[in-house]
């Protein structure tokens, strides 16, 4: 068992959040759930508010947002995206709570900062908002990439799974079940499009075509409730890297915990 870890609160289009860290301290990738139910879910795995040093932003989402000013104004949590989105933010009519300016913190892509043992670095990620960051976190030689949200397959996203250890992407839905689903036409065609979500056989390619050896797990992120299904995420990936390598399908509204080596 490692000294870092994973763990996966919600993941998905009701709501994304997830926070790294080790014994002793650790932050979390984005707040698209209510902070009781992240301040609820860390108490379980014994992690106190006053253990998590920072709240990282990929976009502007709601379901990537909604508690995030909770964490900047209740409990000074320092919030990092970067200065677009704050932006963005501060325009958006459905965020009623804005992170005060103490509290913010600015993370341009292709910056890093440190955090203890661990070193943040941001990369563009393409989506239909603006500014949207992945997010390479180091920790002690290893690197664990996330990337949600992804419209298609960019040089940096490229870059940032050639030196993954453990990635997080993005598996959101099945080009056919998509296609052949219920949702308005409209909300196809931005699905599908290249600054929507990225569908199984994209993410497979990515990971198949780009991974280094290094690779230890890939966990698939963001799955649509109507346009997948965890099974079919896996078996794509899965059979794409030959078995070679663990898959898990996160979970979209149940923690989970992964230890990390």
């Amino acid at each position: 068992m490692g000294d870092w870890f994973l763990y996966s609160m919600a993941s998905g289009s009701s709501g994304n959040s997830y926070y790294i860290g080790n014994g002793q301290y650790g932050f979390l990738i984005d707040a698209g759930i209510s902070a009781r139910a992240i301040s609820k879910h860390l108490k379980t795995i014994g992690v106190d508010m006053s253990q998590v040093r920072a709240l990282f932003i990929t976009h502007i989402h709601k379901d990537h947002t909604q508690s995030m000013s909770v964490f900047g104004n209740r409990w000074n949590i320092p919030v990092y995206t970067t200065k677009k989105v704050f932006t963005m933010i501060d325009q958006a009519n459905y965020i009623h709570k804005k992170v005060n300016k103490i509290n913010r913190r600015y993370l341009e892509h292709d910056e890093r900062i440190q955090l203890g043992d661990f070193h943040i670095s941001s990369f563009f990620v393409p989506h239909d908002a603006v500014d949207n960051s992945g997010y390479v976190i180091e920790y002690k030689g290893k690197k664990l990439v996330l990337a949600t949200d992804v419209g298609h397959t960019t040089p940096q996203l490229i870059c940032a799974v050639k030196d993954a250890d453990y990635l997080i992407v993005e598996s959101n839905h099945d080009e056919q079940m998509l296609m052949s689903g219920h949702y308005p036409e409209e909300l196809k065609q931005r699905v599908a499009s290249n600054v929507g979500h990225m569908n199984n056989k994209d993410a497979a390619q990515l990971v198949s075509m780009h991974a280094n050896d290094s690779l230890r797990h890939v966990f698939l992120c963001h799955l649509s409730e109507e346009n997948n299904t965890p099974e079919l995420a896996v078996a794509t990936m899965s059979s794409a890297l030959n078995h070679r390598i663990p898959v898990v399908a996160l979970k979209r509204k149940e923690p989970e915990q992964f230890f990390l080596e």
